[in-house]
């Protein structure tokens, strides 16, 4: 199994890669979600590290993006990273729809693919996670069929070919569960990264759902186990060491 790490910093990027981390999500702001990093934070990480880094494309708190400023720094952030080596970015958006039945109609909400596309597109191609923003759409299933049929227009081949989730509400095996039913639906090209809240307990039970292969981790590997602490290259290590014993 794979292991990525959260970085907000140089030094958090080089500690995670030091610890046996395969992939680096940059990020600021951990408290608030994870926004856009500064492109002098990108540079430095892609000057100093080897392993692939995904870069978090994502200005707002609400994963609902209408103002069309806000859409046009997402496109503007896409742009600047299609000039750089990154191994992906890291995006994702909602919006509603109003889906009419019989005599009545409802609202749902649905992956904001327009501006997902736009994004791709204005990244030159580069491969996307679909991030957290999954957990709020009202058919998980049907998002990932959708997400799945991004395809390219004219230079590009645009793909999603990770969707970051905790698999929604309640306990972890409830989540586990709801997770094996989503992978049997998920486009092959689709990975699925268990994140949000991932401990090394949990770690034990990931075999249970052998499409999982992939773990995504914040405040496990930082000291103090907060926001705003330090990533500790022992602490990924004890969490790499056991991901990766389960590929043997």
């Amino acid at each position: 199994m794979l292991l990525e790490v959260i970085a907000c910093s140089l030094e958090d990027a080089l500690a995670a890669e030091a610890g046996g981390a395969d992939r680096l999500e940059l990020v600021r702001d951990l408290a608030a979600g994870g926004m856009t990093p500064s492109l002098d934070l990108v540079d430095a990480v892609l000057a100093r590290v080897r392993i692939p880094v995904r870069v978090m494309v994502r200005d707002t708190i609400s994963h609902f993006v209408g103002d069309p400023r806000d859409r046009s720094r997402l496109l503007a952030t896409a742009r600047e990273l299609s000039e750089r080596s990154v191994d992906g970015i890291v995006f994702g958006a909602v919006t509603h729809a109003v889906m009419t039945a019989g005599h009545g109609s409802n609202a749902s909400i649905v992956p904001d693919i327009p501006l997902l596309t736009a994004v791709l597109r204005a990244s030159g191609g580069k491969p996307a996670t679909f991030h957290r923003a999954f957990e709020s759409v009202t058919n998980p299933v049907k998002t990932l069929g959708e997400l799945g049929r991004i395809c390219g227009g004219g230079a590009f081949r645009l793909r999603v070919d990770r969707v970051l989730t905790n698999g929604g509400t309640g306990d972890w095996p409830t989540r586990l569960a709801r997770l094996e039913d989503w992978t049997r639906s998920c486009p092959p090209h689709v990975q699925f990264i268990l994140g949000g809240g991932v401990t090394r307990e949990l770690l034990v039970v990931l075999p249970r759902i052998p499409a999982l292969r992939e773990a995504h981790v914040g405040r496990a590997v930082r000291e103090p186990a907060t926001e705003d602490g330090l990533v500790m290259a022992h602490k990924v290590e004890a969490i790499a060491t056991r991901l990766h014993a389960m590929s043997d």
